[in-house]
C-alpha cells in the first residue's frame, strides 16, 4: 500500500508542478471574468490539500507555511481580494518539499492493504482532488495560450 501511495503521489504532484512550470508569469494570477481561481491558486491549494488530507492524517500536525490556509485553503478569502501572492518559485518549492514529506510520512506509517478504506482512502481522495485541480489549471493554460489573458 505504501509503495502504491508513494507512486500515486509522485505522479499527481509531478503533473501539478509541470503545469505551474509551463505557465508564463502573466498567466499565473489571471482568471476569466466570472471565476475567481487561477493557476497559482490551484497549485498552492494542492499544498494545502495534501497537508490537510495526507500529512495531518499521517503525522497529526500541519506543516503549512504561515498564512497558507488563508490564501489557499478551502475557506480562503476570495483570490481577488489577495494582493500579495507567493511567487511561482515559492509555490513550486512547497510542492516539491511537501512531496518529500509525504514520502517520509508514508514510510513511517507503513500502511497495509487493510488501511485502503480508512487512512489510505483519505490520502487517495486528496490525490484525486489534486488531479482534478490540474484539469482547472489545464483549462486556464489553454485560455491563456489562446490569447484570452490580458
Amino acid at each position: 500500500m505504501t509503495a502504491l501511495l508513494k507512486e500515486l503521489a509522485r505522479q499527481v504532484r509531478s503533473s501539478t508542478i509541470e503545469f505551474l512550470d509551463a505557465a508564463q508569469p502573466s498567466w499565473l494570477t489571471w482568471a476569466p471574468t466570472g471565476t475567481s481561481n487561477h493557476i497559482l491558486w490551484h497549485a498552492g491549494h494542492a499544498v494545502w490539500l495534501q497537508d490537510v488530507l495526507c500529512l495531518q492524517s499521517l503525522t497529526g500536525s500541519s506543516r503549512l507555511p504561515a498564512g497558507w490556509a488563508e490564501t489557499f485553503g478551502q475557506h480562503c478569502r476570495p483570490p481577488g481580494e489577495t494582493k500579495h501572492w507567493p511567487t511561482a518559485a515559492i509555490v513550486r518549492q512547497q510542492l516539491t518539499e511537501q512531496l518529500s514529506d509525504i514520502y517520509a510520512a508514508l514510510e513511517a506509517a507503513r500502511l497495509t492493504a487493510a488501511d485502503a478504506t480508512g487512512l489510505g482512502g483519505r490520502i487517495i481522495h486528496g490525490l484525486h482532488d489534486e488531479a482534478r485541480h490540474q484539469g482547472e489549471m489545464f483549462l486556464l493554460m489553454k485560455m491563456c495560450q489562446a490569447g484570452l489573458a490580458g
